[in-house]
């Protein structure tokens, strides 16, 4: 009986890794549209569509598992900072998308966990060993190495962009992990992209420029990704542990440099794969500490 339960176990996994995987390369597929379409519309636009249809999916799960009482809370405070949060993720990211390569922003990026660490630390008091501050440290270093500026002294704007992202992304996942327990975790993208609309909504009359139907299609298709993608990773977290699931983010980079070469032209430079290791290899490891605490 041990054997078979066992085997459940790791076969539910690697369900949940699969899905992780597809929701990881979704994410990819979208930030591609969102690349797109921000280098022929003005950025509120992009984003402001790219929330109304990723609502799409986020409802349609809703509705399929359960009904959307799932999306009420009592909670609209915490909702409201993690919304503003999530909002400013998403704006910075694409910020950094339309003015860099997409594997540079990706390596960026994965330093999320370097940042949830330090913020852990600093925020909610939580114990952070010497190995990981020097993990933290190598991490932070790996950007340098990937994004030192020009002989000009010229920092890029899009890795700012990045950076910002990597903050309130850290922030986000903090709030949700120590205040939002209580909350279904469809709740927090509804009210962030939600939120979205009206924020995003007012800059429209001011900034608007008509889309083609292909390119309104292609937005279309670029939210929605966005949503499958976001409803593929709720469920990949809901059935495995974070530890579990957290390092095929880390798949990302793939679709990057293969998205960026074939669509944009972007060819990843050498410091990149350096930095890069430096920045995967500290994630990786805090990431199996984590899991080593989890399992004491």
């Amino acid at each position: 009986m041990a054997d078979i339960a066992l085997g459940v176990h790791r076969r539910g996994h690697l369900r949940a890794i699969g899905l992780a995987t597809l929701g990881f390369g979704l994410f990819s597929a979208g930030d591609a549209v969102m690349k797109i379409m921000a280098g022929g519309y003005p950025l509120p636009q992009a984003v402001f569509f790219n929330a109304l249809f990723s609502l799409i999916p986020i409802i349609g799960m809703a509705l399929w598992s359960g009904g959307l009482r799932q999306l009420g809370t009592r909670r609209p405070g915490l909702h409201l900072l993690r919304a503003i949060l999530g909002l400013v993720t998403g704006y910075a990211g694409y910020f950094a998308f339309a003015r860099m390569p997409m594997a540079d922003v990706y390596a960026i990026l994965f330093t999320a966990p370097l940042v949830i660490t330090l913020l852990s630390a600093l925020l909610f008091g939580e114990r952070v060993d010497v190995r990981r501050w020097l993990a933290v440290l190598a991490g932070f270093a790996g950007v340098l190495v990937m994004n030192r500026p020009s002989a000009a002294g010229i920092i890029n704007v899009g890795a700012v962009g990045a950076a910002v992202c990597a903050l309130c992304y850290a922030a986000s996942a903090l709030i949700i992990r120590h205040k939002g327990q209580t909350e279904h975790a469809l709740t927090f993208p509804f009210y962030a992209n939600l939120l979205a609309l009206p924020v995003l909504g007012g800059f429209l009359p001011s900034v608007y420029v008509a889309p083609s139907f292909e390119d309104f299609a292609l937005t279309a298709v670029g939210g929605v990704l966005s949503g499958v993608a976001l409803t593929c990773l709720l469920t990949a977290f809901r059935n495995a542990p974070s530890p579990v699931i957290a390092p095929f983010q880390y798949s990302q980079i793939l679709w990057g440099v293969l998205f960026g070469a074939l669509l944009f032209g972007d060819w990843p430079e050498p410091k990149l794969a350096v930095g890069l290791a430096l920045v995967i290899g500290s994630g990786l490891y805090l990431l199996r500490r984590e899991a080593a605490e989890s399992a004491d």
